[in-house]
């Protein structure tokens, strides 16, 4: 490991344990050259890939800071619902059994060669406001009625009646960003203007005591009126 890196990792174990509150003061290039006996090159690259790693926040004419973004924090996201009193409905759009090589590598799987592959659109009152498509471990559901697109409105109720498993229970990661689209396919259900702005949004659902193997891999668009996220988190030190 070089000298960078090893100082890299030892700010980084400070940070996440507190050592620094979210905005406050960090160390200027010659603090670390001189904490650490590096040359101002070496500090350059520390205080680079901090901030590359979003640890901390470079400001010109200012100095370096700790990012305020949540780091290491507990925190307890909701969803908002805000179809205002509407009613909410979902339409599956297809379903089918792929084997894509880059959907099965998402999926971590590598004993079976396909997935199941469902395409939904969901309504708030009239207006679509959200078109998804849910890649599925095949494994954990039954895709002899694969042609019974009503069986998907749920898909995770048919996980719960097909394997006994929980979706809800388990682990995930989720990543949302704002991304326009120029997806035909998608936009015709939306617009008919060349691109629309949409909360893009990638899920994935992990298996309980299968080694990396997901339940689910999950691409969605939604209109951005009909999203919203409340989040609660611990103090930053506990």
């Amino acid at each position: 490991m070089s000298k960078y890196q090893d100082i890299v990792l030892k700010l980084v174990e400070k940070l996440d344990n507190g050592w620094l509150n979210p905005g406050d003061r960090f160390y200027s290039e010659a603090e670390i050259s001189r904490i650490y006996h590096v040359s101002s090159t070496t500090a350059v690259k520390v205080l680079n890939t901090l901030e590359q790693q979003n640890k901390v926040t470079r400001v010109q004419g200012s100095g370096t800071f700790v990012a305020k973004e949540a780091h290491k924090q507990v925190a307890m996201l909701t969803d908002l619902n805000l179809a205002e009193g509407q009613t909410e409905s979902v339409k599956v759009l297809s379903a089918k059994i792929g084997s894509e090589k880059e959907v099965l590598r998402k999926l971590h799987l590598k004993a079976i060669n396909n997935y199941l592959e469902v395409r939904r659109l969901r309504y708030i009152g009239k207006k679509i406001s959200q078109y998804s498509i849910s890649y599925l471990n095949p494994n954990y559901l039954n895709t002899d009625d694969v042609d019974n697109l009503s069986s998907f409105n749920s898909i995770y109720q048919k996980v719960r009646d097909d394997s006994k498993i929980d979706p809800f229970e388990l682990p995930f990661r989720q990543k949302n960003w704002a991304k326009t689209v120029a997806n035909k396919e998608i936009l015709k259900y939306f617009t008919q203007k060349p691109t629309q702005l949409f909360i893009y949004q990638e899920r994935e659902t992990y298996l309980p005591l299968v080694s990396g193997e997901l339940l689910e891999y999950a691409i969605s668009y939604k209109l951005p009126e009909y999203w919203g996220y409340e989040a609660t988190a611990t103090a930053y030190r506990q």
